[in-house]
């Protein structure tokens, strides 16, 4: 089955099957001065994945359900954000946690941990936070996809791996410094949660055989083009070596 794969920029994809179904992960879109997409240009939204309330991961959802009335897979910071604060029906929203496995829309979504923090700063200054998520979700494509949201390394990965068999990974390689989408000060951070060594074990550990080099906005950036050397140097040695898909924001990629 025929599946396109667009890039929002940071951590953000719309996923459309041949058979029509289109899937959202992550749509920090309006407020990504690097991302050429538009809510408007979505055109349909089935289903819509937030891993946490990261404003660069929860980024527009609140317009993209208004908009598309998809249904929303997150956890209950996420969803008391999205009800209390911006009015979202919650009749849409299917909340889960690490392990409860959801089937929508003929997707099979299974919740994994995320060594991640998830946190937001509402409108009347509170602090809403829950654990992160991650998602391994099949669509009927043979392929069964990881987007692991934020996370660091962690050992469980292996048991990710070995339960789940996730065969695509969105696996973050890097941290955005660019004006708009980089924390503050951030010459003082020297990585993002997964060095790119460590995407390249963590992609092994869970089995991958395809990467998509996830959070970035530059393809060219210095993390992207190192992740891209180590798996380079593995191929040559005859280890470890899977498949990598770097896009540019607003680009498409297609699985046949």
């Amino acid at each position: 089955m025929k599946v396109n794969l667009q890039f929002f920029g940071v951590a953000g994809y719309k996923m459309t099957t041949g058979q029509g179904l289109s899937l959202v992960i992550d749509p920090f879109m309006k407020d990504n001065p690097y991302c050429p997409v538009t809510v408007n240009e979505l055109e349909k939204v089935d289903l819509l994945l937030l891993t946490h309330n990261a404003f660069d991961h929860f980024g527009d959802a609140p317009e993209i359900i208004k908009k598309y009335k998809p249904v929303v897979i997150c956890a209950l910071d996420v969803q008391h954000n999205l009800v209390k604060y911006h009015g979202i029906d919650p009749d849409l929203i299917r909340p889960t946690i690490w392990g409860i496995e959801i089937q929508e829309k003929g997707v099979s979504i299974r919740p994994v941990e995320s060594r991640h923090w998830s946190f937001a700063k509402a409108p009347d200054g509170s602090l809403l936070s829950g654990p992160a998520m991650g998602y391994v979700f099949d669509i009927g494509d043979g392929r069964k996809y990881y987007h692991p949201g934020d996370t660091a390394l962690f050992g469980d990965m292996k048991l990710i791996g070995s339960i789940n068999k996730p065969t695509v990974g969105f696996v973050h390689v890097s941290l955005p410094t660019e004006e708009g989408v980089g924390m503050p000060h951030a010459d003082v951070y020297k990585s993002g949660e997964l060095t790119p060594a460590e995407a390249l074990l963590a992609s092994e550990w869970l089995g991958l055989d395809e990467v998509v080099a996830s959070h970035y906005i530059d393809p060219d950036s210095e993390d992207v083009k190192e992740f891209l050397r180590l798996v380079k140097i593995n191929k040559k040695e005859g280890k470890y070596a899977p498949r990598v898909i770097v896009i540019k924001p607003g680009d498409t990629f297609c699985w046949e």
